[in-house]
């Protein structure tokens, strides 16, 4: 790739309303022995004056009038990007908020789904001093983008609720203690939509049905998981799929099964070669929790691995 010389947003406006500015988004980048690349970003975009001033103040933004009189204001605030995939190409969400403290738990104004090459995006989070905060990582909503990517680290299927059970456990637990992840449920083994609507409508209705499904992960698996995964109904060529969206947790998970004489045992389970795999060998499982709670390199360092 050419080396990178300079890169902006252009914004167009197109109206000034209150404190709202209206305008167009485009995107300019400039490398070595090529010519100016421009690509528009939004077609209309609505954005509180505060920050897109501030955004041009650290000249991020270049601003075109279109003919209107604008004076930005003295402005601040903090800058974040939701990642949802990482690579030659970065995707992200621009998250704003006045308070780059609280950019943690809240986002007061959002520009999704912006793709910029990651030298570029590597250029803006330098010169916003912004927030990575991958929330959203590896994430994959659509269901026909997820069959066309097949089964991998972060995406998973499984053909209904009731007869997958035991694998849905499984593959949560996987995806809780290794990466994010996605399951779906209502995809049969050869990527054909099935959907769950049979299973729906046994339960009377979707509510109870996404309860089961959150119940079962309540009560099988240990510690409680952190952050719970979202649970929720999409629709596919007219049938209902079920999407699990797992963040990678914050503690070594297992689900509990019951075995003679009414006694419980844990399973820990991880995302390894494509598969969710069960690691019962008690010294890979010390091993793995090591790494987790203090990282493969400190871990090294003491001896402990």
């Amino acid at each position: 790739m050419n080396q990178l010389l300079s890169c902006r947003f252009v914004a167009v406006l197109k109206q000034v309303a209150g404190q709202e500015v209206q305008l167009r988004l485009f995107h300019e980048v400039e490398r070595a022995g090529l010519p100016l690349f421009k690509e528009r970003i939004r077609k209309k975009l609505a954005m509180p004056r505060v920050y897109f001033d501030a955004l041009l103040q650290a000249g991020v933004f270049v601003l075109e009038s279109g003919g209107l009189q604008y004076q930005p204001q003295e402005a601040d605030c903090g800058v974040g990007f939701d990642i949802h995939a990482l690579g030659r190409k970065v995707q992200f969400d621009i998250c704003l908020h006045g308070d780059v403290q609280q950019l943690w738990q809240e986002v007061r104004y959002r520009i999704e789904d912006v793709v910029l090459d990651q030298d570029v995006f590597e250029s803006y989070t330098y010169r916003l001093r912004a927030i990575s905060r991958y929330l959203y990582l590896g994430r994959e909503d659509n269901v026909f983008r997820a069959i066309a990517r097949e089964e991998n680290q972060e995406i998973e299927f499984k053909l209904d609720f009731q007869n997958s059970k035991e694998k849905i456990l499984k593959s949560v637990v996987a995806f809780a203690n290794s990466n994010n992840g996605n399951l779906y449920l209502g995809i049969s083994d050869d990527k054909r939509v099935v959907g769950i609507n049979h299973e729906i409508a046994r339960y009377g209705s979707e509510d109870r049905y996404l309860l089961a499904v959150t119940s079962l992960l309540h009560a099988r698996i240990y510690p409680l998981l952190s952050p719970f995964p979202e649970v929720r109904v999409l629709l596919a060529s007219g049938r209902k799929i079920v999407h699990l969206y797992v963040p990678v947790g914050t503690a070594m998970y297992s689900v509990l099964d019951t075995v003679g004489g009414g006694q419980q045992r844990r399973r820990v389970a991880v995302k390894q070669n494509n598969q969710s795999v069960w690691v019962d060998d008690p010294y890979v499982i010390a091993e793995l929790y090591i790494k987790r709670r203090i990282g493969p390199h400190t871990a090294a360092t003491l001896g402990l691995l």
